[in-house]
């Protein structure tokens, strides 16, 4: 009997473990940046798929230094799938570096991609690459979790109790 009742824990035990993906109605939205390394003044272009019709989002140019905002666009398609590809200009001020591209919604949908960004052309050198040490300024971290992660840890905290007390009972 308790051979069995723990057979049938541990296979709960997997099957709960085993990751699912979140299926939303018109799935999660994905962005590209072509290209994927642009001088300070020189443009790239965005483009998004996954998305709603109509759907409004906010491009911005993120790192550790801030955030640069480099304007908004509509999803344009027919039904309910849709996406969308806009030029943007990157500042000239720009300093080098590694950035993220996001693209958010008023309702706090967001994709990313990744962009590195080099001296204009005119300031190019030929010489190694250098990289700006870390200022010591406070900067805040998004530690926002999906909530289907956050389900599944409070399954596993709920499943390893159940199980420990389980054991615990059966051992007298």
């Amino acid at each position: 009997m308790r051979t069995r009742l723990l057979r049938t824990l541990m296979v709960f035990a997997a099957l709960v473990l085993v990751p699912v993906g979140t299926a939303l109605a018109h799935g999660k939205p994905v962005i590209g940046v072509q290209p994927n390394l642009v001088a300070a003044g020189g443009q790239i272009t965005v483009t998004g798929t996954e998305m709603e019709a109509d759907e409004e989002f906010t491009i911005t140019l993120e790192s550790m230094r801030g955030s640069i905002s480099l304007g908004e666009v509509t999803v344009t398609g027919e039904g309910e799938e849709g996406g969308f590809t806009a030029t943007f200009t990157i500042p000239a001020d720009t300093a080098p570096g590694s950035y993220t591209v996001r693209a958010t919604t008023g309702q706090g949908e967001a994709a990313v991609a990744d962009l590195t960004v080099t001296a204009p052309s005119s300031e190019a050198s030929a010489g190694p690459a250098t990289v700006q040490e870390a200022t010591g300024e406070l900067h805040q971290l998004n530690r926002t979790k999906p909530t289907d992660q956050v389900m599944g840890v409070v399954v596993l905290i709920a499943l390893s109790s159940v199980i420990g007390f389980v054991l615990v009972r059966n051992r007298r």
